[in-house]
Order: structure tokens, then C-alpha cells, then sequence
């Protein structure tokens, strides 16, 4: 049996909510752009001390980094840094977030220029520089009269059809957003690869354009499954921008104001997190702090799919499926033909327990979906490949490093109780890693089985002797 802390008891709906939400403390780097199940940077504290990391003794490694948490919140605190993921807009907002050397007059002074063009491509598609009935921000009282001089040249080259070919537009989800606010969108990213040179300043905008569009341009909902709202027929993107901008150069210099000159090092790879290729020529790592997907029914990338694609991140069908071949299978929606990471488990009783399950409650329901038929394969697949996981990552941990996994409980397939953390346990052991405990971080409630679901902190550790 493995002894479970209390780290929380069961929760309120709210009350999990303000436990996942930013604190004020929090809102700095952290808040530029977040994944709506992202952990928040307050759990990456707390670990950091229960792990007895040393900044200057331990690198802090984040192999499915998602919107950077535990680098940013590690790098704060002095720790290096290195974060893994196989998702590009992961990755832009992991580059991004820890690029602090990025040179902020630079930033505003490509702002400008960003602002005059993709305003002037706005009107060139017929629509006004901001929202028709929102208020015009200050920022562009002093800058009106520019608007219709300079180089028109660019401005009739804006062609939102080029810039969003069908074949593109076909992978966003319908409904989650509307004609103009797209338009817009479409005319700031234009601007920004037309002024924009520098890579660190085009990423920083692009990063600042995907939290608009999620925020303020699309009619997306999170539930925490990602869905359409009821369509807006316009909204203010390039105040939101602008707004967006300024407020991560103001989150940057406080930043710099607050934390000496050199930086701790930071290292951001693109990575299968079942390979690790990328930590070949690594030093050794001494803690980790991540969240891997959880085996359940949600498509993590359509959670993204937005921004990925209006970004130009993910523009065909097969960009998708590369993507989602890079990824954990954690669902139906990317497991391939070829798939055999179910191999690795095959000898584990509690995984192979738990996969009969679901495949014998499929046969007593008489559910016959290609989809439904794939579960219990999807759960076999699931720890299969965080078995690889762990197997590539413990020769690149030094003697005695240890690692805090978070992970939820799951009752997606026919409300099977998948007990992720225990599971992952088991498949640690299996791995050549001391399993140190399960914390219970927070509950949550299940709104389709009114069940109270575990979401943990699985506690693992290399031994002290490397073996």
C-alpha cells in the first residue's frame, strides 16, 4: 500500500477553482498565457521545498512543460531550468516566458509599428481600427493621423484568404470564432511578420496575440472541456493586443528590477516526453515538477487548436497528426495503428486489471464505437508510454533525485475509476524508481458521475546509489 497525505480535502466546486486560480503573486510571466487545467505556480513552490531541491546543486527539468509553470516559477526562485514539450504553442509560450534578456525598447518600438500596420490592414478590409462600439484606448488618440499615411504597399498585399488557406481553416472547431474578430487576428499576425525581424520580439507579439485570441477574439469556453460560445459579432483585438503587449513589458521590468544579473540558465526543447532525446548532452538532473496528460477522453489539442492554427503554428492535417504522434496517448483521438506502447505494461497486474475493466464494461453495455472499442487499449497505451517515460528519464536524474508528478484520477471510459497516480506507482516501481508517497493535492467533483475524483502529487526518487 502507498501512504496518501492529505494535501487537501474534498472541495467545493468554487473552492477548487480559487485553489487552481492565480494568485496575485502569481500574475507575472505566469499570466501571459495558461492553459485553463494548467497547476498554478504556487504548487511549484510548495514542491520545490518538499523535494529539498538546492538551486545550486539542482536543475529543475519539466519534461511536459505546457505554458512553462515550472520553469517560470523555478527560475524565479534561482533554480536552471529545462522544459520539454511536443506542442509548438507550448513551446512559443515557454520561449517566450523565459526570455528575459529580450531587449523592451526594442518591444516597444516594433509595437508601433505593429499598431500602425495592422490598424491600416483593418481598414483596408473595412473595418474600423477597433471594436465599433467599445471606447478607443489612449494609446492611439495621439496616433490617428497615421493611420492613413506610409506604405500602402503592404497593406494591399493583406490578404486574410492567404494567410488562412481552407485547408487551415478547416481544423478550428466551428463556432469558435466569428468573421471579423478573425479578420483582425489575421491583420495583426500580418503585421507582425511583415515589421517584425527579430525572432525574440515576433515570439514575444505572437505570444501576446494568443492570449487575445483566446481571451478576447474567439468564442471559446473551458468547463473544463474546451467549447463554442454564443458567437460575437466583433470585438476590440487590437486593443486587447496593445493592452496585452504593454502589460508583459511591465510584468518583464518588474522582473528584472527585482532579480540580479546572471539570469540562471534556461533550456527549451522540443521532445517526445516518452524519448528525451533532447538530454542527451544534459547535466544531470537533480528535480522534477510536471503534470503528463491523464488518460481520458480530452483531445489536448483541440484545447489549443485555436491560436495553433490562427498563429500558423498548425496549418495542415498532417502538422496535426505529426503533432499528436509526438504526443502521450492519453485518448482515442491520437492513437495510431502502429501504436505498441501497451508492451511495456503488459505485466503489471493493476494495468492490466483496470484495462480488462473497461473492455468488459464496453461488452455489457453493447457499446460497438471505433472510439469505445479503443479504450481499454487507450488506458494500456497510457501508462505504457509514461513506463518509456520514466525508463529514458531515470539515467538522466543524478543518485538521489527526486520527482513530483501531478495527476488526476479518471472515470472517462464508462466511468471506469482510473486511479492515475496509483497506476503510474506501480509503473514507476516497475521503471527502477523508489516510490516516496501520493499526496492528495485537491479533489474535484465529477460532473457526470457526482463522484469526488483525487487529483495527486506522485512522489518518486532515484536511489542514492544511481541504481
Amino acid at each position: 500500500m502507498i501512504a496518501t497525505k492529505n494535501g487537501a480535502n474534498g472541495l467545493t466546486a468554487q473552492e477548487y477553482v480559487v485553489k487552481n486560480r492565480l494568485q496575485s503573486a502569481d500574475e507575472a510571466i505566469h499570466g501571459w498565457y495558461r492553459f485553463v487545467l494548467g497547476y498554478p505556480p504556487h504548487l511549484v513552490s510548495e514542491y520545490l521545498e518538499k523535494l529539498n531541491a538546492d538551486p545550486d546543486r539542482d536543475s529543475v527539468f519539466d519534461p511536459f512543460c505546457g505554458t512553462a509553470t515550472t520553469p517560470v516559477e523555478a527560475r524565479l526562485r534561482g533554480f536552471a531550468t529545462i522544459s520539454t514539450d511536443a506542442n509548438p504553442i507550448a513551446l512559443l509560450a515557454a520561449r517566450v516566458k523565459l526570455a528575459w534578456d529580450i531587449d523592451l525598447s526594442q518591444v516597444r518600438s516594433r509595437l508601433d509599428d505593429v499598431l500602425d500596420l495592422a490598424t491600416r490592414c483593418m481598414q483596408h478590409a473595412h473595418l474600423s481600427p477597433t471594436f465599433e462600439v467599445g471606447a478607443q484606448l489612449k494609446l492611439f488618440e495621439t496616433r490617428q493621423e497615421n493611420y492613413t499615411v506610409g506604405d500602402t504597399s503592404s497593406t494591399r498585399e493583406f490578404s486574410p484568404d492567404d494567410l488562412l488557406p481552407p485547408e487551415t481553416a478547416a481544423l478550428i472547431p466551428r463556432g469558435f470564432i466569428s468573421p471579423k474578430p478573425l479578420t483582425r487576428v489575421l491583420a495583426i499576425r500580418y503585421a507582425i511578420e511583415q515589421r517584425v525581424v527579430e525572432n525574440d520580439v515576433r515570439n514575444f507579439f505572437a505570444l501576446a496575440l494568443a492570449n487575445t485570441i483566446v481571451s478576447t477574439a474567439g468564442n471559446v469556453g473551458f468547463g473544463p472541456e474546451v467549447y463554442a460560445l454564443p458567437p460575437r459579432e466583433d470585438a476590440d483585438v487590437l486593443g486587447a493586443f496593445a493592452a496585452t503587449v504593454i502589460r508583459m513589458i511591465a510584468d518583464l521590468e518588474t522582473i528584472l528590477e527585482q532579480r540580479p544579473r546572471p539570469f540562471p540558465p534556461t533550456q527549451i526543447f522540443k521532445d517526445d516526453a516518452r524519448v528525451l532525446a533532447s538530454l542527451a548532452n544534459c547535466q544531470p538532473i537533480g528535480t522534477v515538477i510536471t503534470s503528463p496528460p491523464y488518460p481520458n477522453e480530452k483531445d489536448y489539442t483541440r484545447s489549443t487548436r485555436l491560436e495553433s492554427v490562427l498563429l500558423g503554428l498548425v496549418t495542415t492535417k498532417q502538422d496535426l497528426r505529426t503533432l499528436k504522434a509526438g504526443l502521450l496517448r492519453s485518448n482515442t483521438r491520437n492513437v495510431f495503428v502502429a501504436d505498441e506502447d501497451d508492451k511495456f505494461v503488459a505485466d503489471i497486474p493493476s494495468i492490466v486489471r483496470v484495462a480488462n475493466e473497461i473492455e468488459n464494461k464496453r461488452v455489457k453495455l453493447g457499446k460497438t464505437s471505433g472510439f469505445e472499442r479503443l479504450y481499454h487499449r487507450v488506458a494500456r497505451l497510457y501508462f505504457g508510454g509514461m513506463f518509456r517515460h520514466f525508463a529514458n528519464l531515470l539515467p538522466r536524474l543524478r543518485p538521489g533525485a527526486r520527482c513530483a508528478y501531478v495527476v488526476g484520477d479518471q472515470m472517462s471510459f464508462f466511468r471506469v475509476h482510473i486511479r492515475t497516480a496509483h497506476l503510474l506507482a506501480d509503473v514507476a516501481r516497475k521503471a527502477g524508481y523508489q516510490v516516496e508517497g501520493i499526496d492528495l493535492w485537491r479533489t474535484r467533483r465529477s460532473t457526470a458521475t457526482g463522484v469526488d475524483l483525487e487529483e495527486n502529487v506522485l512522489i518518486l526518487k532515484r536511489s542514492e546509489t544511481g541504481k
